[in-house]
């Protein structure tokens, strides 16, 4: 939690800079509206899951008196799935499904972001040798143009 609070200090001093340009400061202000909500997000998340352990020691160890206090665990569940909820519309950012899948099958993102990485890389490799053999050709078809006709060669330099 301190993480978190010393993010949101960085971020409020980042806020209080002042901008001319008034489509960057609504960019901000939507910018760090989506950081508070991912804070508030994280927190209720963190609640979540410390009701939920609570919750799993009371059933695991139950007592017939206990009924009142797990339906009061599971109350607060529902209230914290409820704030997460209404958190929702305020987060703008996208996490594509393929993430979600991979931790869904308990693998680490990391290895998604590794492998789209390593894909863009190859892709960008491969689109430059395209550029480059154009370029080539370009080239050569220019000295071509240039001995078969010299008297139209400066047309081919707009080429």
């Amino acid at each position: 939690m301190q993480q978190a609070d010393s993010r949101s200090s960085s971020s409020s001093s980042a806020a209080a800079t002042p901008n001319n340009n008034h489509v960057d400061s609504t960019q901000n202000n939507t910018s760090e509206a989506s950081k508070a909500a991912r804070l508030a997000l994280e927190g209720e998340i963190n609640d979540i899951l410390q009701v939920l352990f609570e919750l799993s020691v009371v059933v695991f160890d139950f007592q017939p008196e206990g009924n009142q206090l797990v339906r009061n665990k599971i109350n607060t569940i529902i209230e914290h799935y409820r704030k997460i909820d209404e958190l929702r519309k305020d987060i703008d950012t996208h996490i594509p499904e393929e993430v979600i899948n991979f931790v869904e099958h308990g693998k680490n993102p990391d290895l998604f972001t590794q492998g789209f990485v390593e894909r863009t890389a190859s892709e960008n490799q491969f689109t430059y040798g395209k550029v480059k053999a154009v370029n080539e050709f370009r080239s050569i078809l220019a000295d071509e143009f240039e001995k078969s006709f010299p008297d139209l060669y400066d047309a081919s330099d707009n080429m």
